[in-house]
C-alpha cells in the first residue's frame, strides 16, 4: 500500500509541462519564416528651397491708455496699527 505521507507530484509535472509546451508555441511562432517581401521604394528627392523674404516684425500693442494706475508707496501719515490680546 502507499504511503499516505509521500505525495505525488503529478500536479505540479501537469503545470510545468503545460509552461514548456506553451513557450515552445511562442518561440514556434515568433520565429516563423520570413515570407514577406518588401518592395524596393522609389528614390525619395528632398528639395529645400530658400525664402528669400524676411519676416515681418511682431506687432507690439501699446497699453491701455485710461488704465489706472496702482498706489504702490504707502501714504505717509499712515502708522500701521497692531492689535494687543484683550484680557487681564
Amino acid at each position: 500500500m502507499a504511503n499516505p505521507n509521500e505525495s505525488s507530484n503529478n500536479n505540479l509535472y501537469f503545470i510545468v509541462g503545460a509552461l514548456v509546451v506553451a513557450v515552445a508555441l511562442v518561440f514556434w511562432l515568433m520565429s516563423g519564416s520570413n515570407t514577406a517581401t518588401t518592395a524596393d521604394a522609389p528614390a525619395t528627392t528632398v528639395t529645400v528651397e530658400d525664402n528669400s523674404v524676411t519676416p515681418a516684425a511682431p506687432v507690439v500693442e501699446a497699453p491701455a491708455a485710461d488704465a489706472p494706475v496702482a498706489d504702490v508707496t504707502p501714504d505717509a501719515t499712515t502708522a500701521p496699527t497692531t492689535e494687543e490680546p484683550v484680557g487681564n
